[in-house]
Formats: C-alpha cells, sequence, structure tokens
C-alpha cells in the first residue's frame, strides 16, 4: 500500500510528504512537548489544468481497447481515413480508406495485414506492377510492410502508443496553473470539451470529470521517417469493457490469414499449358522461376469461363521453391458448370471456346495466432489470488478509507504510473491517497476482464462508476 500526504509551501503551492504521518518533536526531559496554538484546517487545492490534462493521458495510456475514427497523412502522402479499435498488446482489427479506396485492416504479432479490391492495390504508392498486381491480389489477405503504406498502425494506435506522442505544453497552455473546471469550455460536436495544447497538437478533454480524451490532433506521430504519419486528427473512445468480445472477434477474422500474400515478392513465370480437360475436370499447368534470394511457397488461381460464362476457379499451392530454381503449379478446375459445359460442348454442335485467367503470388508466413486465441478465452484474473509477478498489473486508488477513486491496469512499472496519479487524486477528493495492488496476471485479457468484473461490482453498488474511472467506464 502506499499513500500520499500534503503540506503547504509558503507560496501556497501544495507537494507530498515523505510518508504518512505526524512528526515528533522530541523534548528534553523536564520540558513540556505541547506546541501552543489552534490548528486550523488548510483546504487541498484542486488539481491544476495541467496535472488534470496529464491524468487524462494516462487513463488513456492505460485502457484495454480503444476506438480511433479520423483522417491522416501517411508518410507517403496519400490521403488516409480510419475507423480502428487498437488493444493494449497491440492487436488492431477495423478499416482503412486510402485515396479512396477501401481496405480492411488487421494487426496481429506486428505484422499488418490489409484486404482490399484491385483498386486499392493499383493505385497504392509502392507496389511495384501495381494494375495487374491489383488483381491478382483483390480480396486476398496481404501481408504489408509499414513502408509500403506509409504507417505502421502499432507504432500509433495502440494505447501506450498514442499516449506517448501526448505531451501536454504548459508554456502554450493558458491557465495552466488553474484548475480544468475553472477554464471555459468549448464546442465540439455538440459536446462541451477543454482544449488542451500539446508539444504536437492538441487534445480535447471532456467537460464532465474525469475528463476522458474526446479527440486528437497531432501534427505528426511514428517511429520511423518512412512511417511517420502528418496531420493526424481522430476521435477516440473508450471500448475497454468489449476487450474480451473483441479478441474472440479477431481470432475468428485471423482464421483466413491461413495464405496471406506477399506483395513484394514475385516469380518469373516461364509458360502454362491446358492438361487433362475431360468429362470431370481441366487443369492449367503453371512454370515458374523462383527470382527471389529466400525459399518461397506459390499460390495460383485461375477463374474460368466457357461459352463466356464462368465455370467457377481453382486454387493450388506450390513450394516451398528454393532461390534460383524452377517451379510449376497445376490448378484443376472440377465444378458442376464444367461438367456441364463439357457435355455441352460435346453435344451441341459449333465452337465452344473455354479460358482461364490466372494470377501467381508468393505468399507470406501465416501469423502465429498462439496468443490472440489464448486471448480469446482468457478468464478474469482472480482478485483474491493477489499475485505479484506477472506482465499486467491491476491496481486500485481509494481515498478516505474504503472508496476506490480509480481501478487502472499497467505493465511492471506499475508503481511508478499509480503512485504519480495520488496528487490529482488528493486534489479530486480532498483526502489522502493510497495505491493498492489488486493482483497480477500474464495476460491482457485477464487483466481487463478483471477490471471490467471490479467496475461492474462497483456501479451495481454505487450507482456509478468510481469517481477518477475512465477505462472500462462506459458513459
Amino acid at each position: 500500500m502506499r499513500w500520499a500526504g500534503w503540506r503547504r509551501t509558503a507560496r501556497g503551492r501544495a507537494v507530498p510528504l515523505a510518508a504518512l504521518g505526524l512528526g515528533v518533536l522530541v523534548a528534553a526531559a523536564g520540558c513540556s512537548n505541547a506546541v501552543p496554538g489552534t490548528p486550523v484546517a488548510t483546504e487541498i487545492a484542486a488539481p491544476t489544468s495541467a496535472a488534470s490534462a496529464v491524468q487524462s493521458l494516462d487513463d488513456l495510456g492505460e485502457a484495454g481497447l480503444l476506438r480511433f475514427q479520423g483522417t491522416l497523412t501517411s508518410a507517403s502522402d496519400d490521403p488516409v481515413q480510419f475507423d480502428l479499435k487498437a488493444a493494449s498488446g497491440g492487436e488492431i482489427s477495423g478499416a482503412l480508406n486510402v485515396n479512396g479506396k477501401a481496405a480492411s485492416v488487421l494487426v496481429l504479432e506486428r505484422g499488418t495485414y490489409l484486404k482490399a479490391a484491385a483498386d486499392f492495390w493499383s493505385t497504392l504508392s509502392g507496389v511495384g506492377n501495381a494494375e495487374s498486381k491489383g488483381t491478382a491480389v483483390a480480396d486476398r489477405w496481404v501481408k504489408v510492410p509499414g513502408g509500403l503504406i506509409g504507417m505502421e498502425l502499432a507504432d500509433v494506435f495502440t494505447p501506450e502508443s498514442m499516449s506517448q506522442f501526448l505531451v501536454v505544453d504548459t508554456d502554450k497552455a493558458e491557465e495552466a496553473d488553474q484548475p480544468l473546471t475553472d477554464r471555459r469550455p468549448t464546442d465540439l460536436a455538440g459536446t462541451k470539451a477543454f482544449r488542451v495544447p500539446l508539444v504536437n497538437g492538441a487534445v480535447y478533454l471532456a467537460e464532465a470529470a474525469p475528463h476522458g480524451v474526446l479527440k486528437i490532433e497531432l501534427d505528426s506521430a511514428g517511429q520511423s521517417a518512412t512511417t511517420t504519419v502528418k496531420k493526424l486528427t481522430t476521435t477516440v473512445t473508450d471500448v475497454t469493457a468489449e476487450v474480451a468480445k473483441f479478441y474472440q472477434d479477431v481470432t475468428t477474422e485471423a482464421g483466413a490469414l491461413t495464405a496471406p500474400v506477399d506483395v513484394l515478392n514475385t516469380v518469373q513465370e516461364s509458360g502454362h499449358t491446358f492438361e487433362g480437360c475431360g468429362a470431370a475436370s481441366c487443369s492449367i499447368v503453371v512454370s515458374f522461376t523462383n527470382s527471389t534470394k529466400a525459399a518461397v511457397r506459390v499460390s495460383v488461381r485461375g477463374n474460368w469461363q466457357g461459352d463466356s460464362a464462368p465455370l467457377g476457379a481453382c486454387e493450388v499451392l506450390a513450394g516451398p521453391v528454393a532461390p534460383g530454381q524452377p517451379g510449376s503449379a497445376t490448378c484443376t478446375l472440377s465444378s458442376q458448370e464444367w461438367v456441364q459445359f463439357f457435355a455441352r460442348a460435346n453435344s451441341v454442335p459449333g465452337n465452344h471456346p473455354y479460358s482461364v485467367e490466372w494470377s501467381t503470388v508468393v505468399l507470406a508466413d501465416a501469423p502465429d495466432l498462439t496468443k490472440v486465441t489464448a486471448l480469446s478465452k482468457a478468464a478474469p484474473a482472480d482478485a483474491k489470488a493477489r499475485l505479484t509477478d506477472g506482465s499486467h498489473f491491476v491496481f486500485s486508488i481509494g481515498y478516505a478509507g474504503k472508496k476506490v477513486w480509480k481501478y487502472g491496469v499497467t505493465g511492471k512499472h506499475w508503481a511508478d504510473r499509480a503512485d504519480r496519479q495520488l496528487a490529482v487524486c488528493m486534489g479530486v477528493t480532498g483526502s489522502v491517497c493510497r495505491v493498492d495492488l489488486v493482483t497480477a496476471t500474464s495476460d491482457a485479457g485477464s487483466a481487463y476482464g478483471l477490471l471490467k468484473q471490479l467496475v461492474d461490482a462497483y456501479r451495481s453498488a454505487d450507482g456509478a462508476c468510481p469517481v477518477g474511472q475512465w477505462a472500462g467506464c462506459a458513459r
């Protein structure tokens, strides 16, 4: 348990005491230790605007799941719209619109996967032979490096990553030393909010306590020149309470990532032939050479037509094929439409042309779904266990005996993060505040599952969330 007490300086600023308790004056024998005068209660000042803003940014960084909706300009100067849900563990799901072209997005284990129509790929900066490759990868999951799309989503949109770009600029902030609630709010799409300048933009905080982040404007955000986005504007919604369903949905969606396309590498085709075309089936054999510097797996997918009508599709995987070595893949169509076409061609006089349009693409390794699958099945951590080792720490900040000001989840430096929030707790509640570790756990799913239980139990008993609760408290 950690405590925070306060004393006044001559100038009236509150500063923390080293520990809870009164100092004892030791007097010499025979002398009185009585102190003359009448004790006077000192009012605890409300937190400053700057302190409240920093607290709101800490709350954002502790969220288990955030929804971001807005616009940015990629490092490739492409205009981007986005609607993303980003979890604390780095998993992201949602949609992008780049140059007016839509794509679904998944981020798992630091890998970014997109699925989009052909026109998305044909207009994307950085894709070689984009027009033909767009058709080849249309409506397939494609693994893309951040440099290709000019942004590394996990470096920007995960809660902790985003919070690190949000640094309050006290030099620019008007009335930074005054309480936030003394300031005049601005209108934000019909909602009252406080605008707080940042070193790199601005953040809008809700007028109502605990002043959660509503909107972020950043001049830039990213970790490298090739993936630093610009002019980022986004609304923010805390959806930590939905983190269990999020992981379940992501696990289901990620099940389709068994053979994602590697959009950067290609093989060199060297020829093709039809083979074995008869009453039951027809095949196309595609020959190629692996011109890359690594062994690759290759996918051949074909769309067939006969008498100008669709006959179905075939797909086959080949490899791995060693660097510089030739390979081939046989893609066979055995649909009912082919059977009917072949029978008609042999019974109805005249020409009956058939054709196949195929694509040959290199495949990337499928992502390891072990972690996200485990998260989708994670049970809430047991508060009664009170473990002290793990990767995620659930803590509470309390005041006035057994009252809870907020619950939080963070990493191994949980104590430092919680301790720095005690000052705001005391300023808001007017009471001495303390930190307690609830328990530790080995994964985010269990930690945020327990957070939800704790917040829901508090709301059920008290009729509202803890006074300082933002993450996990739907309002």
